[in-house]
């Protein structure tokens, strides 16, 4: 009687396919997660024009309601003009924070307001914004790549 030869079945894997796997998931993880942080980085951006123009409105309805004054964030959530995400003089919403500076002008019984929206982050791969942007109450938004932003910058 012949001996039994014991040969491998071929059920697993071999090291080199493994490896070859590891690889390309590697691979793609370097491609995506790039990308998926430029998209986070390019839906604050678009959140940070839409909270301004939100605040442009509120500071408007607070305006007619007060006589030509302009509110800082508190005033404007204690009246239901903004939302809870305003409640503090620093708001941080979705990577961007925002400041409401109020001007008195002696001239004038009115005042007026500036606001500006600068990223926490604005350099490297967790960047949470690269752009800078800045607002007055009949001016359109303003914005910069290079740092806070002013009149003096490009129209949006």
């Amino acid at each position: 009687m012949k001996g039994h030869e014991v040969r491998p079945t071929g059920n697993g894997f071999t090291l080199i396919e493994l490896l070859i796997v590891i690889a390309i998931i590697g691979i793609l993880a370097g491609i995506l997660i790039p990308t998926f942080k430029s998209s986070i980085r390019k839906a604050n951006e678009a959140a940070a024009v839409a909270a301004i123009n939100t605040i442009k409105v509120a500071e408007a309805k607070y305006a007619v309601d007060h006589r030509g004054s302009y509110g800082t964030f508190a005033q404007l959530f204690a009246e239901s003009y903004l939302d809870k995400r305003f409640t503090v003089e620093r708001p941080h919403i979705r990577g961007y924070v925002f400041t409401i500076t109020l001007i008195d002008i002696p001239e004038r019984t009115a005042s007026t307001f500036k606001i500006s929206a600068n990223p926490e982050s604005a350099e490297g791969i967790s960047a949470t914004g690269r752009i800078f942007y800045y607002s007055e109450p009949d001016a359109p938004i303003f914005y910069s790549k290079d740092g806070p932003a002013s009149s003096d910058d490009e129209v949006l």
